[in-house]
């Protein structure tokens, strides 16, 4: 019975075949004319997306005091003391200046949203981190103080582009970065300190590979640059800090929405 069942399984695959060819041999043609089935993209990269990440950052901060200004009768006093070289006077708050390394780990979540047009993906992303990236040193006169700097949190806005190599994204991001950086000086067991929001940019290269429909994982790396802001130490002071860092990250994103379709070939 089952030998019955094969030899007409291949006789009916057989008529259907010359029956096929005989329909384009009609219509002046031959099989090689015959469509080729399309093999559909092994991963479309458009689409809402959300993640996660986690890493190392290392960079370096530096900081200098300042003796501000608060009305006219303290003018001259500050420049005395600060900035009045010329004149004779003596620049006290080069002496509490710092400059030294911070690193620590990074832990965030990112969403963001890509288009497609055939190899190039491009798109933008928005990503907020938690960071134990911090530092200190002894600073101020015979190093009798100790300057110590944290950076609590910071979000990112970027717009990225790649190639997409079937699976395999190879892309790179920038924008704008701001966080929240603290600033600690502690000198003879009295201690005062500062916060202010710096506002800088970030740029990067990264890897993106999808282990099926939904599931991509990544590496990146990225360079901050948070530029300086005054931090207001209280009693007139404040000091000038900047801070800036490396970081690798590796991460992996859940697409929610998108994925059958690209947009239109480039012409």
């Amino acid at each position: 019975m089952r030998r019955a069942i094969i030899a007409a399984f291949a006789a009916t695959a057989t008529m259907g075949t010359t029956a096929y060819a005989a329909d384009i041999h009609a219509k002046g043609g031959s099989l090689k004319d015959a469509p080729v089935a399309y093999d559909a993209p092994a991963a479309i990269w458009a689409g809402l997306y959300v993640g996660g990440s986690a890493g190392f950052g290392a960079g370096d901060t530096s900081g200098r005091l300042k003796f501000n200004k608060r009305d006219e009768e303290d003018y001259e006093t500050v420049e005395r003391l600060s900035f009045d070289e010329g004149e004779g006077g003596f620049d006290f708050a080069s002496l509490f200046s710092s400059d030294y390394d911070v690193d620590g780990a990074i832990y965030g979540v990112h969403v963001g949203y890509n288009f497609q047009r055939d190899d190039l993906v491009f798109g933008v992303e928005f990503g907020l981190n938690g960071t134990d990236i911090d530092g200190s040193d002894s600073c101020g006169f015979l190093g009798l103080a100790k300057c110590e700097r944290s950076l609590d949190w910071y979000a990112t806005a970027v717009g990225r582009l790649g190639y997409a190599a079937d699976r395999t994204l190879f892309y790179g991001f920038g924008g704008v970065a701001w966080g929240e950086v603290q600033t600690d000086i502690n000198v003879f067991g009295h201690g005062i300190s500062g916060e202010e929001t710096h506002v800088g940019w970030v740029a990067g290269l990264g890897i993106e590979h999808a282990m099926s429909d939904r599931f991509s994982g990544r590496v990146e790396y990225s360079h901050v640059d948070f530029g300086e802001e005054d931090h207001s130490l209280g009693d007139g002071l404040s000091s000038e800090v900047d801070l800036s860092f490396d970081a690798i990250k590796v991460g992996a994103s859940y697409k929610i929405t998108g994925g059958h379709e690209s947009l239109e070939p480039l012409k």
